[in-house]
């Protein structure tokens, strides 16, 4: 589980890491930096944060606030050496609050906390030879092929957003303007449903008449091949008639390499 600590005393930084006892557990610390605490919840895989409520910059419950509107499943842990009203503060974070630590530390109840808070579920998405989309190893299932290409084709983008009109064009080609956006937008209602049901409601940005999906909550072995390189000897979504540019691109910067060995 990936853990970020963001407090303004030095002291309490020190002390944190030797506290925790679990070797699953991964920390980040910043000292008092609310601008990299907040760009790694935005570029990185975050399970919780620990939050001093006291800094000079930004309290910590507003600071929990902006990291929630980046990443609603993140979880809170406020830290404090002073009284608090919990209750309100439980009220102002909702679910995401899990806990309160005081100063000084009790070892036993903060380790007890981080354990008590669920890391993220691991998501994969697979488009070499056929396309699907894996939870802790389970293969999701789409009650909607459309729906299912649909995502597919938001992975082929790769982070940017695909607008209602591409979209119609690729999946719907030969349907006309109006049947093809009823068709999209039954095609989002289900993806929609679909995710909320598997508790992927963070994977993919939905706005009016286009979608994205966030590459932060998910490995894909398309985006590894392209950041780190490699061979490629496989077929690209070949289920798609839309993916054969991507199919051919990857033949031509990879597919040579794997034919010369």
């Amino acid at each position: 589980m990936k853990i970020i600590v963001v407090d303004d005393e030095p002291a309490a930084l020190a002390t944190f890491l030797p506290a925790v006892t679990d070797a699953d557990f991964s920390c980040k610390l910043f000292r008092d930096d609310i601008h990299g605490a907040l760009e790694t919840v935005r570029t990185e895989k975050i399970d919780a944060a620990v939050l001093d409520i006291r800094m000079p910059k930004v309290d910590g419950v507003t600071l929990a606030e902006q990291m929630l509107a980046i990443d609603p499943k993140l979880k809170i842990v406020l830290l404090t050496a002073y009284e608090q009203n919990e209750e309100k503060l439980r009220i102002r974070l909702g679910g995401s609050l899990a806990g309160f630590l005081y100063k000084p530390y009790d070892y036993a109840r903060l380790n007890a906390l981080l354990t008590s808070i669920s890391p993220a579920p691991e998501i994969n998405i697979r488009t070499f030879r056929s396309f699907d989309l894996f939870v802790n190893g389970a293969a999701v299932r789409f009650s909607s092929s459309k729906a299912k290409e649909l995502l597919a084709l938001l992975t082929d983008a790769r982070g940017s957003f695909v607008g209602m009109d591409e979209a119609v064009g690729k999946l719907w080609p030969t349907k006309d303007a109006e049947r093809g956006k009823r068709l999209y937008r039954d095609a989002v209602a289900r993806l929609k449903l679909t995710l909320r049901q598997n508790g992927l409601e963070n994977l993919v940005c939905f706005e009016r008449a286009r979608a994205a999906i966030d590459k932060k909550h998910v490995s894909c072995d398309l985006w590894t091949l392209l950041e780190n390189g490699g061979t490629f000897s496989e077929s690209y979504l070949p289920q798609y008639e839309w993916a054969l540019e991507t199919d051919a691109m990857l033949n031509v910067k990879y597919g040579s390499q794997s034919k010369k060995s």
